[in-house]
């Protein structure tokens, strides 16, 4: 907003008020009489106010955090409850994180669709936007227990979210039309922490380079995944963010037993038992289903051993090339509609096709 607009909106609610007091409509007698006062602030304000929202805010670069938090799963919830109970499900969420948002001096800046976009150092910036930002993530994610056990109490389904945060130069302002426009913020910061966020487990926050680097001495982080992103040349490090120790000590509870994100595939594969260190050599035909860094999921038409091994060749298809072979062991298997849903843990890592498994796996998650 300029200086001239700025003075011309104070300038008019001056006059605005100099007006109620001479109608005896200020101060205390005011609240006696809503609807006359409704109606002067309808008629003398909202014109100078709708003509400014218009116009629109100056775009200016600035530094900011970005936090994006996600409900896990929320699609296949969608479509087992009715819409009435989802629009309740929702609107908790967002109330309990909107709240928690405020209280560290975030600005919600946008709901997409579950999901919810925060700013920290937006509109105006802080010496520790990022702490702030961090210490949001981890009490949001603390809230969710709380939220929960309401939910439990109301006969409401379970949520698990997921949270990225990201900081660095964005352009700030209002973007839009005449017609409709917002103040938010654009620039690879908000693209990158929108890909990160696709990579958090239930209960997880993740966190980049450039944050962890501005807060280090007052978090602690955990584990660290690098992960491969189109049009970034090397590595992405996302760090999992385990507590924040400054205003007070926040902890990040674990809440997904599993070591990695996972994704929904249909992939055609053939299994091989290694008996005795040896590849016997009759080829079992599978069904890959679901697939993560360390572990997959498979339909076979037989039962295998548990804790047997097994050497798994997945078939071009689908953008996925030939990996070579990749060694697994069979850790639980389930009789699942005249099949065998088999479950494995992958015991070749750090080889090239696992590196190939992974990139793949990345690729496919960033782009759901």
């Amino acid at each position: 907003m300029q200086h001239r607009d700025r003075d011309s909106l104070f300038a008019h609610i001056e006059r605005v008020v100099r007006d109620l007091e001479a109608e005896g409509l200020f101060g205390a007698t005011g609240s006696q009489q809503p609807e006359a006062l409704r109606q002067i602030l309808e008629r003398r304000i909202d014109p100078l106010l709708d003509a400014f929202l218009l116009e629109g805010q100056p775009r200016v670069e600035t530094h900011a955090t970005v936090l994006i938090a996600d409900l896990r799963g929320f699609t296949e919830l969608m479509a087992s409850q009715p819409i009435a109970v989802m629009i309740e499900v929702l609107n908790r969420w967002f109330t309990a994180m909107t709240e928690i948002i405020v209280r560290f001096g975030g600005v919600v800046d946008k709901f997409v669709g579950d999901a919810v976009m925060a700013l920290f150092g937006v509109p105006a910036a802080g010496d520790d936007d990022a702490l702030r930002a961090l210490a949001c993530a981890a009490e949001m994610q603390q809230a969710m227990k709380a939220l929960n056990q309401e939910n439990q109490a109301r006969g409401l389904p379970k949520l698990f979210a997921g949270i990225a945060v990201n900081t660095g130069a964005v352009v700030a302002g209002s973007f839009g039309a005449a017609a409709h426009s917002e103040y938010t913020v654009i620039g690879d910061v908000v693209n990158l922490v929108s890909r990160m966020e696709s990579f958090a487990l239930r209960g997880q926050v993740l966190i980049s380079e450039s944050t962890r680097a501005e807060v280090a001495n007052a978090i602690e982080v955990g584990t660290v995944n690098e992960v491969r992103f189109k049009g970034i040349a090397q590595p992405v490090p996302l760090y999992e963010l385990r507590a924040v120790r400054a205003p007070r000590r926040i902890v990040v509870q674990p809440v997904e037993v599993r070591r990695s994100p996972r994704i929904r595939v249909h992939l055609d594969a053939t299994f091989r038992q290694i008996d005795r260190k040896r590849i016997r050599p009759g080829r079992i035909p599978g069904l890959i289903n679901d697939l993560g860094y360390y572990g997959l999921r498979a339909d076979l038409p037989l039962g295998l051993p548990q804790a047997s091994d097994v050497v798994i060749d997945l078939t071009p298809q689908q953008g996925l090339s030939s990996l070579g072979e990749v060694y697994a062991r069979v850790v639980r298997i389930v009789p699942w509609d005249g099949r065998f849903r088999t479950s494995l843990e992958l015991t070749s890592v750090e080889t090239p096709a696992h590196q190939r498994l992974k990139e793949f796996i990345d690729e496919s998650l960033w782009r759901q």
